[in-house]
C-alpha cells in the first residue's frame, strides 16, 4: 500500500496498514483510447469486518465477487494496451457498481444469503465504507 493510501486506510479504521488499497491500476500509460473497469475483481474483506459474518464457502461464491473477471480484464488490458482499474474489495462491503442511493449498495441479503455484517449497519459505518472503498475506487477511475 502506498504511504498516503495507508494513512487514509488507517483513518477509517476499516483497513490495516498491511492490507491492500481499495483499487489496483494496471497499465496506466496504455495507448488505447479506452479505460477498462473491473468493479467486482476480488472477494477481499478486511480483517476489521470479520468476513461480514460469512463462512469461507459463501465468500467463494458469486455473491462476493465476479469470479474470473479480473483475469479477463488483465488479458484485455494487455491485448488492447489499455489502462484498467480494478476494485480491490468484495461487493458485499459496498457495491461499486451501484448508485449511492441504491438500497442494494450495502446488501443485507445477496442471492438468498443473509450478510450478518451488513444488517442494522449504522449510518456512520455505512459512510466509512463508502469513503474508504467506493469513493476511493471511483477517484482512481476519475484520475
Amino acid at each position: 500500500m502506498h504511504s498516503k493510501d495507508s494513512e487514509e486506510a488507517q483513518k477509517s479504521g476499516l483497513l490495516a496498514a498491511d492490507e491492500p488499497r481499495p483499487f489496483d491500476i494496471l497499465n496506466p500509460g496504455g495507448s488505447a483510447p479506452v479505460l477498462l473497469l473491473c468493479d467486482h475483481a476480488t472477494r477481499f474483506i478486511p480483517r476489521s469486518l470479520k468476513s461480514l459474518g460469512l463462512d469461507e464457502a459463501a465468500l467463494t461464491r458469486h455473491i462476493a465477487w465476479d469470479i474470473g473477471i479480473a483475469e479477463v480484464t488483465r488479458h484485455l488490458s494487455r491485448r488492447l494496451d489499455a489502462p484498467a482499474v480494478f476494485s480491490h474489495f468484495s461487493r458485499l462491503i459496498v457495491d461499486p457498481n451501484r448508485l449511492l442511493d441504491n438500497p442494494t449498495l450495502v446488501p443485507e441479503i445477496s442471492d438468498g444469503t443473509v450478510v450478518p455484517g451488513n444488517r442494522a449497519l449504522s449510518e456512520a459505518a455505512r459512510a466509512a465504507r463508502i469513503a474508504t472503498f467506493f469513493q476511493r475506487y471511483h477517484e482512481a477511475i476519475a484520475g
